[in-house]
């Protein structure tokens, strides 16, 4: 592999993160990287086999909510903490849905959901 086929991946994973909060254009397809990143506070929305994780992105113009798909165990872990998300990303089939995040990997950045610790995105 050539240097340039190298940073190709990598600008398309800093781009992913970098609009993270913005919200995707209306297809049926995931991101072209296969890889989107959420930054925000995860909550837990019913109880049992009905619960359904969201993980709210403060960042851009507006918040984004996503319906976060993954292991239940290791979401309930994280409610109520300001989370990294990673995974692959299903936009609304209609304009009125919601955003469907696969996770593939979590990452705790903080354990409230503080505004200072989502804009930073830093790990204490």
């Amino acid at each position: 592999m050539n240097r340039t086929s190298l940073l190709v991946p990598v600008a398309l994973i800093l781009a992913t993160a970098a609009v993270g909060a913005q919200t995707p254009a209306s297809s049926s397809s995931t991101s072209p990287s296969g890889r989107y990143v959420a930054i925000g506070c995860l909550s837990k929305q019913g109880t049992g086999a009905a619960a359904r994780y969201l993980v709210t992105d403060p960042r851009g113009e507006k918040p984004t909510t996503y319906r976060v798909q993954g292991d239940a165990e290791q979401l309930a872990r994280h409610v109520g903490h300001t989370v990294e998300v990673a995974g692959a990303l299903t936009p609304p089939a209609s304009a009125s849905g919601q955003n469907l995040l696969k996770m593939n990997t979590i990452g705790w950045i903080a354990s409230s959901c503080s505004a200072s610790s989502i804009r930073s995105g830093v790990r204490p």
